[in-house]
């Protein structure tokens, strides 16, 4: 199984080329989304991402695999929110995460921030691989050999 969630459809494509390449069911996280544009959006958007306040999966299975990946940002050094949530609210005890994160310039320092997130949620963290956005994500084709060499 495959849980991502992405706010600018970025993670999406990560997701979606994991998928290609495993064949497991894609689960889309969704965060509260506020109405209001602008300046002011990107402020609340980054407050409720980093917060965690909440999530939903859409079409939850009742038992998770032994094994699930997890897909999404990395926002200043942190898992995103959602995420974060995700795995507190979740029997993830006897489960082991795979990660795909993706972020502007993702370090080492967040491989092991997100590393300890899921630890301290009670599961075992598995390969977490990390991919550098920048300003526009790889194309998918790009992504899946990217992914296939490391998986």
């Amino acid at each position: 199984m495959i849980f991502y969630y992405t706010r600018t459809q970025k993670t999406k494509v990560a997701a979606e080329a994991l998928h290609e390449i495993t064949g497991l069911g894609l689960y889309a996280l969704t965060a509260p989304v506020s109405e209001v544009k602008g300046f002011s959006f990107w402020v609340k958007a980054f407050k409720s991402v980093m917060s965690a306040k909440g999530c939903e999966v859409h079409n939850l299975p009742d038992t998770l695999p032994a094994e699930i990946y997890l897909c999404g940002p990395i926002w200043a050094g942190e898992m995103a929110g959602p995420l974060k949530y995700f795995l507190r609210e979740l029997d993830i005890s006897k489960t082991k995460i795979h990660c795909v994160l993706t972020g502007m310039q993702p370090t080492e320092k967040d491989r092991e921030s997100a590393r300890r997130v899921i630890e301290r949620a009670g599961a075992q963290a598995g390969d977490i691989h990390l991919i550098a956005t920048q300003k526009t994500m790889p194309e998918k084709d790009v992504l899946i050999e990217h992914l296939r060499a490391l998986l």
